[in-house]
């Protein structure tokens, strides 16, 4: 797993890469005469690679290799007929054997000058970006070349490139190890102070049960990966440069991003949606820690809330199906107030909070979790307020909020001016704006309308929605970020039908008061008197009534659905992008978007007829529903194009998030006999930027998969 060095003779190489060029297709490949014969005479081609270089190359129980550098060979043995194999062992081990011709090259390698001697280099097939790792925390505090000085660096031997590398770094001090898993071993012990790597370094720590890895700084090199064949055989290095050629770049693209994430499978096999596959890492964490404990606040319903000696509500009920996904144990312990709860936390009482908005403040002493659950902020007043279009203006009015919450930090942060109050109950400020001494209560919607629906507090109303959300999530202490990547795997694992059951469980529920039937008497009795006078009335005000109700909730559904899918239109999503980028730019969160396409849809209406065509749409409409997330924002953008905005979410995600849904749409079964498949293209907000600009990226995106053959994912 070595790195191309600046010393290569760019002469030699240039003129090596310019006479192998050839003019290749992906969709024809031409091989000259004498490279045929030589796939004919040379039915197999042995090239050597690290095995614990994972995920370039991963050997399963049986034997089988898979990995990116297989998956690729693989891609090529299709395109020529060729029959590039891998074999795997120690790398010094391997490099003295393909110098020695007992196998035919080398994967995973750089263009080192000492290896031109005896080997042939092929175009690059890899660029990862090379930096600096050191152990979760950086004690040496390490944040660029000047603080490596009179620190200890870890390379594994045979490795020329960082060799070479570290000759760069002045007053550094090298450890030589054998294997990688030596290496990893030392950063995280303290034996050595930092290491070169790339992307596939933390996914191999991760893998080994050694998460206790984390970048530095990154460095100006690449890492370009090459292969190498023995110098004496010029056809097969033109036929794996050929063959690289041919591969289609929205496949190198999916093939990267299939092997090179921190949670990357460990085969090609899917592995079926609410299910988790831990790594023998992953295991052995879980095993050491035992249960996690989190302190949880007394009450703040729906969310959480302690009664009859035990947490319940929406936020405990999924963590109790997390731990169930991940077979462990999550201790919730009482800690009061919000207040109080954080102050559990700072002095050591549980490994983590929960349920928790993330602020810059609290960045300083936690890790987040990905949101659990994403809750509007609302302002609610007494029924008689008017609809208030802007907080800002409020400043002279005193509103309260919930002591040392995230709502509290975001209040004072963006409303300066604003005249805030602080509480520690929900209840004493709802009842406080009751009684006219206060104007208004901001706080989550779910936990206002929870008290609203009550019947306490009937004489209040959401008077307005801030331009801001709740993203709720779980925070850890600093010492225990090596176990945010298992909780966000339980987390995306979750589907959109158990969260759905757990928020109907706890959102929206009636409390019916006891009936008076003394007062219902006298009631009934008065009201017969009176009906006979006004009986008449009554009933075409009634009717009128009823009938301007409906038709302003059919204008206000129309205006924002789609009436085909019933799915948000164009016009809510415009809407609701705005808000979100709002929202992203603002808090610094990522942002992404998903553009569908469905595949030769014309097709489908010419053959089976408009009415077919819709089923489809509708069919697809449902399945798009059940496979996006509670906060994603899904739309029909017009004919057959859907639209998906996945707040918190960057680009790798979007991938994920778009290739599981396209895999989903081709194994559904439909209404007609014809393959259903979506091209996509998907981007992530770049600060500064307008919605609109964001839209003709990701429809740029889009573009570029259709015009690569569909059924593909394109990201920009």
């Amino acid at each position: 797993m070595t790195q191309a060095v600046k010393n290569v003779p760019f002469w030699i190489y240039g003129l090596y890469l310019l006479l192998t060029i050839t003019n290749v297709s992906s969709a024809e490949l031409e091989l000259t005469a004498s490279e045929i014969e030589f796939i004919k005479n040379h039915p197999i081609i042995t090239l050597g690679t690290d095995k614990s270089w994972e995920p370039y190359v991963i050997t399963s129980d049986n034997g089988i290799i898979s990995g990116y550098d297989s998956e690729i060979l693989n891609k090529i043995n299709q395109i020529t007929g060729a029959n590039f194999q891998l074999t795997l062992g120690n790398w010094s081990e391997m490099q003295e054997a393909a110098k020695a011709r007992r196998i035919d090259g080398l994967s995973t390698g750089a263009a080192i000058p000492e290896r031109l001697s005896y080997l042939n280099f092929s175009f690059p097939y890899l660029t990862l970006q090379k930096s600096v790792f050191v152990a979760l925390g950086n004690p040496a505090q390490i944040q660029d070349a000047q603080s490596l000085i009179d620190k200890t660096v870890v390379i594994q031997k045979g490795n020329l490139s960082d060799i070479e590398l570290v000759k760069q770094f002045d007053g550094v001090k090298v450890l030589f190890v054998d294997t990688v898993t030596e290496l990893l071993s030392a950063v995280s012990s303290g034996r050595a102070d930092a290491t070169f790597g790339n992307g596939a370094t933390l996914y191999l720590a991760n893998k080994l049960g050694m998460p206790y890895l984390q970048t530095a700084f990154h460095l100006d090199q690449k890492l370009d990966l090459v292969m190498g064949v023995r110098n004496d055989w010029p056809e097969a290095i033109s036929i794996l440069n050929k063959g690289l050629t041919a591969i289609p770049q929205h496949e190198k693209i999916a093939i990267q991003t299939r092997w090179f994430s921190l949670s990357a499978p460990e085969n090609n096999n899917a592995e079926p949606e609410g299910n988790i596959k831990l790594s023998k890492g992953e295991q052995k964490l879980l095993k050491e820690l035992g249960q996690f404990t989190l302190c949880a606040e007394e009450e703040w319903a729906p969310f959480i809330s302690f009664t009859r000696k035990k947490h319940s509500g929406i936020i405990s009920d999924v963590l109790t199906l997390i731990g169930e996904k991940l077979g462990t144990e999550i201790q919730l312990n009482n800690s009061g107030n919000w207040h109080q709860t954080l102050e559990a936390l700072k002095t050591g009482q549980c490994d983590a909070v929960v349920p928790i908005a993330q602020t810059q403040a609290r960045k300083k002493f936690l890790d987040f979790s990905n949101p659990i659950f994403t809750s509007p902020i609302v302002l609610v007043t007494r029924q008689d307020q008017l609809f208030v279009p802007d907080i800002a203006k409020l400043k002279d009015n005193p509103i309260s909020v919930i002591r040392s919450s995230a709502v509290h930090d975001l209040l004072k942060q963006n409303y300066p001016d604003m005249n805030i109050q602080t509480t520690d109950s929900i209840s004493e400020a709802l009842k406080d704006v009751t009684q006219e001494k206060l104007f208004g209560y901001i706080d989550s919607y779910e936990a206002i309308a929870h008290h609203i629906n009550s019947g306490q507090f009937v004489s209040l109303k959401v008077s307005s929605t801030l331009p801001m959300n709740y993203p709720l999530s779980v925070g850890f202490q600093k010492g225990m970020r090596q176990y945010i990547p298992l909780f966000n795997k339980a987390i995306y694992s979750v589907t959109k039908e158990e969260f759905t059951a757990i928020t109907n469980r706890w959102v929206g529920v009636r409390y019916d008061k006891p009936v008076n039937y003394w007062m219902f008497f006298w009631a009934v009795v008065g009201g017969l008197i009176l009906m006979g006078l006004l009986i008449y009335r009554n009933r075409v005000i009634s009717s009128y009534n009823s009938k301007l109700m409906n038709l302003n909730e059919l204008l206000a559904k129309q205006a924002t659905t789609d009436h085909l899918t019933g799915l948000s239109n164009r016009y809510l999503i415009n809407q609701e992008m705005e808000k979100a980028i709002a929202s992203a730019s603002r808090y610094e969160t990522p942002l992404a978007l998903i553009l569908f396409d469905l595949d030769l849809f014309k097709q489908i209406n010419d053959q089976f007829g408009h009415q077919a065509g819709d089923a489809v749409l509708q069919e697809v409409s449902q399945l798009l529903i059940s496979e996006s997330r509670q906060a994603d924002t899904l739309g029909r953008w017009g004919g057959e194009e859907f639209i998906m905005l996945c707040p918190h979410t960057d680009l790798n995600g979007a991938k994920l998030i778009a290739n599981k849904i396209c895999e989903s749409t081709k194994a559904k079964k439909y209404s007609v006999d014809f393959p259903i498949t979506f091209s996509a293209g998907a981007t992530v907000y770049i600060q500064g930027e307008s919605h609109h600009e964001l839209i003709k990226r990701v429809d740029d995106a889009l573009y570029q998969a259709k015009n690569s053959g569909r059924d593909k994912i394109v990201s920009l």
